[in-house]
C-alpha cells in the first residue's frame, strides 16, 4: 500500500474547512475524511493529531505531517 499523500489528505478533509469562522479541530478532520471515504491509513494519520490542535487553513496541517509526500510521485521531504 502506498503512503498517504498531501494531495490525498486535502481531497479528504477539504469540507472540514468550509466554515472558516471557527477553527477546524482534529475530530472535524477525521469526520470529514471518513465521510469522503478516505483510506484507513489516512484516517489513522489524522487520529494521531493531538485533540487540542486547531487549524484555520489546510496548509496548517503540514507542520504536523512533515513526512507526508505531496503526491505519489514526490519523494518524502
Amino acid at each position: 500500500m502506498h503512503a498517504v499523500t498531501r494531495v490525498e489528505l486535502v481531497e479528504a478533509v477539504r469540507t472540514a474547512f468550509d466554515h472558516t469562522a471557527t477553527p477546524t479541530l482534529p475530530k472535524d478532520l477525521v469526520v470529514a475524511a471518513q465521510s469522503a471515504g478516505a483510506r484507513p491509513a489516512l484516517v489513522q494519520e489524522l487520529e494521531q493529531l493531538q485533540d487540542d490542535l486547531q487549524f484555520r487553513k489546510v496548509r496548517d496541517l503540514w507542520e504536523h505531517f512533515p513526512h507526508m509526500p505531496i503526491d505519489g510521485s514526490s519523494p518524502t521531504r
